[in-house]
């Protein structure tokens, strides 16, 4: 998926609106690196429907800059969904 900040691409893995597994790749800047493994952790075991605020609550806490945005990255799943 095209987002202004780069190409985003997630793998999703679903149970009952539940992520089992989950991966984000693409062209993209996020800083720093090895924290988007830990944000795909804390996406495991989530419902769909808390992703977002998962996302926003990990970035703020870990002070993560990006070229995509939390919202970004919500669509991204949601479209992952829809496929």
């Amino acid at each position: 998926m095209k987002v202004e900040g780069g190409l985003l691409r997630i793998d999703l893995e679903l149970e009952n609106n539940v992520i089992k597994n989950i991966m984000i790749s693409g062209d993209f800047f996020f800083f720093p690196e090895e924290k988007l493994e830990e944000l795909e952790k804390e996406l495991k075991g989530k419902n769909i429907n808390e992703s977002l605020n998962v996302i926003k609550e990990f970035y703020t806490k870990n002070n993560i800059e990006a070229s995509i945005t939390p919202d970004d990255i919500y669509s991204a799943i949601k479209k992952a969904v829809s496929e």
